[in-house]
């Protein structure tokens, strides 16, 4: 066999001796000096925490993720300090549910919304003023008529669609409108037919010929009705027990009031000749009554379409001040009606009070029950309409009759905004402003909230106190955010909320004592969870027993219950909701440490430790603990939304912060918004989202980073 090298060549042949010659020149001193050393490292050294971020960078949805918890982090924290808005339950809720904006026109973000198909008044063609300022209107397409049968604030014209027993009138009447159940004597208003007459002036009822003249083609009887007889009725209550009164017989059509029927109908005299011989009336209503014809057989349904009726009175009582409770709603204590509505039959001209919303078109017409007894709109024409609207315009713009103190004209004269000459003196006993010296000018349009000067007619309310303090007040045109403070139109980022916050400060505060519940609540669980998670896996045999059975018991609590008892006992304070979140929040860390632990405790390098002579303490602190760390560290890191989380679900049943703002209790609050003002749950859910979304993605970064056997990988 032959072998070859670089430098000889040997020939071992096994049956003879070979003689080499091999001298020192054959060999090579490769380290000529004196000094014998490693080689150098190809790899620069590197620290654990280095090593870490690096591994933590290559992984882009982690740091992406980083950067939105840091922005968040710095807007929770600087936010609430550097901006001003009042976010307490005080805010001005002259404020209230202005649209975000954060550019002026262009169509997006800019404080306008779109609303399309909105009812609007039949003659100006403008929606509801109580809901819409006029000045806040821009670009209204009217979409043209509409039939409709639905009750509508501005409709015009229809008719009233009654069914046998369809009741019109009142049940009680009051005087005290804002305390219509009263039933005291003094505030009963009662109808004494000796000192006043009732007229029938109007009480028209249609036929089919008549409702084709009115409407054309569109004049049909209600699918599945024919037209019955319709009469009219008085009804009152004598000894608890109710009594008719006929008024008007039952025929097909009335044409009370028009032209070729009867002009007026007095109904004193039918009235009065009751058969209880009664003058006056506490509670009684009209009635119209529905009754089959002839040639209508008793499987048919009858309808009454009845176009108008109004009943006038030459009450003495002022009929502004009397008001009426139907008798459909005697249990509710429904505000009422005025007196001159109550006898006016019109389904867009009145609304009844309900706690503290006033709902049009209502009461006695829109009642539409089960059965054979109903009364309901038929047939009325409405407008609908399409327009934008700015709501900063509308609430922050000009504004009319609006009253400003003395206090503030004082004020506005002290900057210079304003010069005036006011003077009180005395009508007799009376303090009244002196209209020959009246004087008011405004020296600086660009910051007076006045739009135009006072004129002696609009200072009113004037008092002198017995210590001779002078005031009055001034209802004046002005605009309203200078009038508010404001020196430019303001911009609010997020909108405002129904109380007038400003929801990019509310949200933001939110967020920061959200995080804070978050962070405190994980640093403490943290703790708990890895020292018990830690002894029990270490350890085994009886002491994991022992310790697994504890946290079942635990476990097995549902922790909303456990919070819950805790809320309604201790109160919804910040520092209770930590604790009830902390009695439970640790057994998820225990466990991931006890499994990790479990894995890990055998391993050959903590058994040649533990042989070195290594404690317990070491093992687990410099042994398990860093190489489990990574795992421990992403399921507890979560902890910090789910806490988030966990508030916004207990504030959804009522039990949120109590004069502490947080997510979850923002859009507890607002909830009620999410048709007509979405963008106040949208900010904050798009927020808790984002919270959610990024733990998540920098707990999986932060895993891998931590995980010492990924140690130098990628180099």
């Amino acid at each position: 066999m032959k072998k070859k090298n670089d430098d000889f060549e040997l020939i071992e042949t096994p049956n003879e001796v070979v003689t080499s010659d091999i001298s020192d020149a054959d060999f090579v001193l490769q380290q000529a000096d004196d000094s014998i050393h490693e080689q150098k490292f190809q790899t620069k050294p590197t620290t654990f925490l280095k090593d870490s971020l690096k591994r933590f960078r290559k992984n882009k949805s982690s740091v992406v993720a980083a950067f939105i918890l840091g922005i968040l982090i710095l807007l929770a924290i600087f936010v609430p300090i550097f901006n001003t808005n009042d976010v307490s339950n005080a805010a001005n809720s002259a404020l209230k549910n202005l649209e975000p904006k954060l550019f002026n026109g262009g169509g997006f973000w800019d404080g306008t919304v779109t609303v399309r198909h909105k009812e609007v008044d039949y003659e100006t063609g403008y929606p509801d003023p109580s809901l819409y300022y006029k000045s806040g209107i821009r670009d209204i397409v009217r979409e043209g008529e509409h039939f409709t049968n639905v009750p509508n604030a501005f409709g015009k014209g229809g008719y009233i669609q009654t069914g046998f027993y369809g009741g019109y009138g009142i049940e009680k009447s009051y005087l005290n409108s804002t305390n219509p159940m009263d039933n005291s004597a003094a505030n009963k208003f009662v109808l004494d037919l000796e000192q006043s007459h009732l007229t029938l002036t109007n009480f028209v009822v249609m036929d089919e010929d008549m409702l084709k003249e009115d409407l054309g083609n569109d004049g049909v009887i209600p699918e599945n009705f024919k037209l019955g007889l319709t009469g009219l009725q008085f009804v009152y209550y004598y000894d608890e027990e109710e009594k008719a009164i006929d008024l008007v017989e039952p025929s097909l059509t009335h044409t009370v009031g028009i032209e070729g029927g009867e002009s007026t109908i007095v109904l004193n005299d039918l009235i009065l000749a009751n058969e209880d011989h009664l003058t006056s009336f506490e509670s009684f209503y009209f009635r119209f009554v529905t009754s089959k014809d002839a040639d209508i057989t008793a499987s048919d349904h009858v309808c009454s379409l009845i176009k108008s009726m109004v009943i006038e009175t030459d009450s003495h009582v002022d009929e502004e001040q009397v008001y009426f409770s139907p008798k459909a709603d005697k249990e509710t204590g429904i505000e009422g009606i005025s007196f001159t509505d109550a006898m006016k039959m019109s389904a867009r001209s009145f609304e009844l009070g309900s706690g503290s919303r006033q709902r049009r078109n209502c009461g006695y017409w829109t009642v539409d029950s089960s059965g054979k007894y109903f009364k309901k709109i038929y047939l009325a024409k409405a407008v609908y309409a399409s327009f934008t609207y700015d709501s900063y315009s509308a609430t922050l713009g000009e504004r009319e009759n609006v009253p400003v103190s003395s206090y503030d004209v004082q004020r506005y004269y002290r900057n210079r905004w304003v010069d005036y000459t006011i003077d009180i003196i005395y009508d007799g006993s009376t303090p009244i402003i002196d209209p020959d010296t009246f004087e008011f000018v405004i020296l600086n349009e660009a910051k007076c909230p006045f739009i135009k000067a006072p004129e002696y007619e609009d200072v009113k309310d004037v008092f002198v106190t017995e210590s001779g303090r002078e005031g009055f007040t001034i209802y004046g045109d002005v605009m309203y955010y200078k009038y508010l403070g404001y020196e430019t139109m303001p911009k609010f980022l997020f909108g405002t909320d129904k109380s007038g916050r400003d929801m990019f400060k509310y949200v933001f505060e939110g967020l920061r004592n959200s995080l804070l519940l978050g962070v405190l609540t994980f640093a403490v669980c943290f703790i708990i969870g890895l020292i018990w998670g830690a002894i029990s896996g270490y350890f085994g045999g009886a002491v994991d027993l022992i310790m697994e059975r504890v946290t079942d018991i635990l476990s097995g609590v549902p922790w909303i219950v456990l919070m819950t008892i805790i809320i309604l006992k201790a109160g919804s304070s910040f520092g209770t909701f930590a604790l009830a979140l902390c009695l439970t929040g640790w057994i998820g860390t225990a466990s991931t440490t006890r499994t990790q632990f479990y894995r890990f405790r055998g391993r050959e390098y903590v058994l040649a430790s533990r042989t070195l002579g290594a404690s317990d303490a070491r093992l687990i602190a410099k042994h398990i603990l860093p190489n489990a760390m990574g795992t421990i560290i992403t399921g507890a890191v979560l902890m910090i939304p789910s806490v988030i989380f966990s508030e916004a679900t207990i504030s959804y049943l009522g039990l949120g912060f109590k004069n502490l703002s947080s997510l979850g209790v923002i859009l507890s609050n607002n909830q009620s918004e999410l048709t007509n003002h979405p963008y106040q749950l949208i900010f904050p859910s798009v927020v808790i989202a984002l919270v959610m979304i990024s733990f998540n993605l920098f707990g999986n970064g932060l895993r891998d980073a931590i995980n010492p056997s990924l140690k130098g990988e990628g180099e």
